[in-house]
């Protein structure tokens, strides 16, 4: 892993979802390069292994808890504070995801998706912005959010829908808290290398669809998100703040040539 040692020397910092993937890749790079960090997750055991792994290279604190439960939230935040004098940086990555038709959508399923990605970024910005505004000394907030959030996928309606509301709580949260030098971003990543994915990864049919969509020609990896958010909260990304960034191998930007370099399409001239 290709760090600088003190970009985040003596932040304080809170990684919800850190158990795992693109969580667990943030947390790592970040006490990598010198930061403090508390990695939040509900997966107790998985986080616990995680945490093992990434503390030989940086100082690393565990909390078992649920992004829905904004008293679990707060104690993160304390914890923080507590560990490393105060907190500078927060990242919400927690997420879930259930991919269920439109006509077929329960009222649990969608209580459930929405609790964990919209109330839980809720919970996480607001309840780390009020100890940034306390301390005084600004900070930098993401939230992952997803290109489903413009882009939405079929059986997806609560999770395209809790990515969506994601950025319009980056954005109300980035235009009130500019004030306090408190920036507050998001990403849109597309297809990543994670549990949340495996079901299209892994699929030998469903895979190649989805391969077809994205110019670049392959899925993610969570250090391809990771290196981003990691920029958005450093000095380096000073002037941006209520930015939505996509990264998604111009997924969402048009569909790949289907005729590989050096082939021409039957009919054309050439």
């Amino acid at each position: 892993m290709s760090t600088t040692p003190t970009r985040f020397a003596g932040k304080g910092v809170l990684v919800t979802g850190g158990a795992q993937g693109i969580g667990q890749e943030v947390a790592a790079r970040f006490a990598a390069e010198g930061a403090g960090v508390v990695m939040m997750d509900i997966e107790g055991d998985t986080l616990a292994a995680s945490a093992e792994r990434i503390a030989s290279s940086g100082r690393v604190e565990t909390f078992v808890g649920d992004v829905a439960d904004r008293a679990d939230v707060k104690r993160a935040v304390d914890l923080v504070v507590d560990r490393f004098g105060h907190l500078d940086i927060a990242c919400q990555v927690a997420g879930i995801a259930e991919f269920v038709p439109f006509l077929d959508f329960t009222d649990e399923l969608w209580d459930r998706i929405l609790d964990v990605n919209l109330r839980g970024t809720w919970y996480l910005v607001q309840e780390a912005a009020r100890v940034m505004v306390a301390q005084g000394t600004g900070g930098a907030i993401t939230v992952t959010s997803s290109t489903n959030a413009f882009q939405p996928e079929a059986g997806g309606l609560a999770y395209n829908t809790s990515k969506s509301g994601q950025v319009g709580v980056m954005q109300t949260a980035a235009v009130e808290l500019a004030a306090h030098g408190i920036r507050v971003n998001a990403i849109a990543p597309g297809i990543i290398n994670t549990r949340l994915s495996w079901f299209v990864i892994n699929h030998p049919e469903q895979s190649k669809e989805f391969l077809k969509r994205i110019p670049i020609g392959r899925f993610a990896e969570p250090a391809e998100m990771a290196r981003p958010i990691l920029w958005m909260c450093s000095e380096d990304a000073s002037y941006m703040t209520g930015e939505l960034l996509v990264v998604d191998g111009a997924m969402t930007v048009g569909l790949p040539d289907p005729n590989p370099p050096g082939e021409v399409a039957d009919g054309a001239q050439g």
